[in-house]
């Protein structure tokens, strides 16, 4: 039996494959909200897919009573804008945040028209959902490790630009697993900063952030 994860996949394959022309698998930019959930500036559509349900399952978010219903946690509230999201629907939602590699930024979210259930939005939830989207690109301050490990001297700076810092780092010093790409073979400064051996990248913002200090 398949589960939603095959479904979602096939779906996406079948509606956009092949107007793509074969492009699905073709690795993207996502968008910093995608980035700060995936721990990953770049990844193939495909394997964001398969990602966010390695996600949705480890914080249990399926519906009980509808296996299709996804129960949007704090961070998928801020990626969707939703309290839950069907899985077909999650499909389509994931397209604005994943990127030709040659976008410079995501597109305003302002420009876009707004769902149907959005515009009924509760003015309290809309404030939150305001005040989540802000925090993100709000500055935090950094451990003192974190700041040696940049070596920019900066004690300051928002989650997508370390996280982007933290991706350059390990290409430049070819530090993937050439077996697995998404697993992370630490050199002594990374051994230092999150004190394991490898990791895996999905994780890479749940190990930063022990190193965002609440002001």
């Amino acid at each position: 039996m398949w589960n939603g994860e095959h479904i979602l996949m096939l779906k996406g394959v079948n509606s956009e494959g092949k107007r793509r022309g074969g492009g699905f698998n073709k690795v993207s930019k996502l968008s910093q909200q995608l980035q700060e959930l995936l721990g990953v500036p770049e990844m193939a559509r495909t394997e964001v897919v398969k990602q966010m349900w390695v996600y949705i399952r480890e914080k249990n978010l399926q519906d009980p009573v509808n296996k299709k219903n996804i129960i949007c946690d704090e961070p998928l509230h801020a990626l969707f804008g939703v309290e839950s999201i069907d899985m077909f629907q999650m499909n389509k939602a994931l397209s604005k945040h994943i990127l030709p590699l040659d976008s410079d930024e995501v597109k305003s979210t302002e420009k876009e028209k707004p769902r149907k259930h959005e515009r009924e939005e509760d003015p309290d939830e809309a404030k939150g959902k305001e005040k989540r989207q802000k925090g993100f690109l709000a500055p935090l301050q950094l451990s003192d490790a974190l700041v040696k490990f940049l070596g920019t001297g900066e004690n300051e700076l928002t989650r997508a630009v370390v996280i982007k810092r933290m991706w350059d780092y390990i290409k430049e010093n070819n530090l993937q697993d050439p077996a697995d790409k998404r697993k992370v073979i630490c050199d002594e400064k990374l051994k230092e900063l999150f004190e394991v051996e490898t990791f895996h990248g999905f994780t890479v913002t749940k190990l930063l952030a022990a190193h965002f200090l609440k002001s």
